[in-house]
């Protein structure tokens, strides 16, 4: 399966203008004010859950990297803004190459950096390269 730049996911957001190579990957992703992400967080004043951000980032690789990748982890993460619904969000991962699956990544809306951290994925080195 090969992974879609552009489609509507079922969770109420939307991938956009994914681009990879070797040093980084980008993505633009919009949270509809439908989204069941929303639901009961808080009815009177929306914001985007932490898990969710930690999913569309992990949602991004996948789609650059393939969809057998396997989650190990965050670490470090920071929430340092709120994302209120309708807003884009653009999203930036970059592999540490000291660290074999480790990636930094970090989320900025409204030209302020909303959420920074770490992910641990294992992923197939064989695959991944071909894919790049």
């Amino acid at each position: 399966m090969t992974p879609s730049a552009d489609r509507t996911d079922s969770p109420g957001y939307e991938i956009q203008n994914i681009q990879a190579d070797a040093s980084v990957i980008t993505a633009e992703i919009i949270v509809r004010s439908g989204s069941l992400w929303f639901d009961g967080h808080f009815p009177d004043n929306p914001i985007l859950p932490g898990i969710a951000q930690m999913e569309m980032v992990f949602e991004v690789m996948r789609r650059t990297i393939g969809p057998d990748l396997k989650l190990e982890g965050f670490k470090r993460v920071r929430f340092k803004q709120l994302i209120r619904p309708d807003t884009l969000i653009s999203v930036m991962i970059k592999p540490i190459v000291t660290i074999r699956g480790r990636y930094e990544y970090r989320l900025i809306a409204a030209q302020e950096i909303v959420c920074t951290g770490l992910i641990d994925i294992c992923i197939n080195v064989a695959e991944v390269t071909s894919r790049i």
